[in-house]
């Protein structure tokens, strides 16, 4: 069996506001191998970004409870500047755009460097011949050029490509991909994600996936986590998830997904959007778009249950 490399357990993040305090991420448990894909999936607004920030000490919020345990240390109770060192050495984070992440005024070669020079102690010819290295490693031709080149420059997938290349260069245990697929085209995410899982298995990283496309998922998960305003309501191995949904918001999540071997008039949806933090249902968060919710899920709250192997749901009518 593999050794656990991360474990968050029970964390809650909360926001202060005019109006006082707001939990967004609310009791979130979750573990990472070595080696092993875990997705993170869900609406937008369910806490999965607060949640992966969180694990890096980024989060605006205030983490008020939990842990997260990372080689058996706990992150949330080291100083700030033994974070920052852990940062892009042993933890690493492909942001969400690219074209953000990256400085505009520093070529691409340069920003590399940085992280090499920092975590490695190497001198900038050292770290220019690593940026390099790595710009091949992520397929990138001529990497000697692009090297030189400024953000600007690149196309959306080559920038992606950087920011990987980046997240990668001191060989990182844990990487931390944030939606690295937005806005590709479909050709350009084949090859990232084709790509991800090359690296995993040469450089044996644990990988936390975040997205809300379940065809990544698919496509590179090894488990799934499934949030909901700020819960976990499901986690399950990725075949075991897919063949045997059984959290009525996973269903629904499924059945809007296209079955190339099945014709249908129309996809299926989920019916309203995720509440917001400040006005959070009580009960089950997700009774109001429910569509088996009964009166227990309208007063009470469901705790997270193991139903089998590995399968844990958040529901009263499993």
């Amino acid at each position: 069996m593999k050794d656990a490399l991360l474990e968050v357990e029970d964390l809650k993040v909360r926001f202060k506001t005019d109006d006082g305090y707001v939990t967004t991420v609310n009791g979130v448990s979750f573990s990472v191998n070595e080696g092993e894909t875990v997705a993170v999936v869900g609406e937008s607004g369910c806490g999965k970004s607060v949640t992966s920030l969180s694990i890096l000490g980024l989060t605006p919020g205030e983490i008020y409870n939990g842990e997260i345990k990372f080689n058996g240390k706990d992150l949330t109770k080291m100083k700030k500047g033994e974070l920052r060192r852990l940062r892009g050495k042993e933890i690493s984070m492909i942001f969400q755009e690219p074209m953000s992440s990256l400085n505009p005024v520093f070529t691409i070669g340069n920003q590399i460097s940085e992280v090499i020079m920092l975590h490695k102690g190497a001198n900038k010819r050292q770290a220019f011949d690593k940026s390099v290295e790595m710009l091949k490693i992520v397929g990138i031709p001529d990497a000697q050029k692009v090297a030189k080149r400024y953000p600007h420059q690149l196309s959306g997938g080559m920038r992606q490509r950087v920011m990987i290349a980046m997240a990668l260069s001191c060989n990182p245990k844990l990487l931390i991909a944030d939606e690295p697929t937005t806005a590709l085209d479909v050709t350009i995410q084949a090859q990232i994600l084709e790509l991800i899982k090359k690296l995993k298995i040469e450089f044996n990283t644990g990988i936390i996936m975040i997205t809300h496309d379940l065809g990544v998922v698919a496509e590179v998960a090894d488990r799934v986590v499934v949030m909901y305003a700020g819960e976990v309501v499901e986690e399950a191995p990725v075949y075991e998830l897919f063949k045997n949904p059984t959290h009525p918001y996973t269903k629904g999540l499924l059945s809007s997904i296209p079955q190339i071997d099945q014709v249908v008039e129309e996809l299926g949806s989920i019916i309203g959007s995720v509440p917001i933090p400040k006005e959070m249902p009580i009960g089950c968060k997700f009774h109001p778009r429910c569509p088996i919710a009964t009166d227990i899920c309208r007063t009470s709250h469901p705790s997270i249950e193991q139903i089998g192997l590995d399968h844990k749901i958040r529901c009263f009518h499993v």
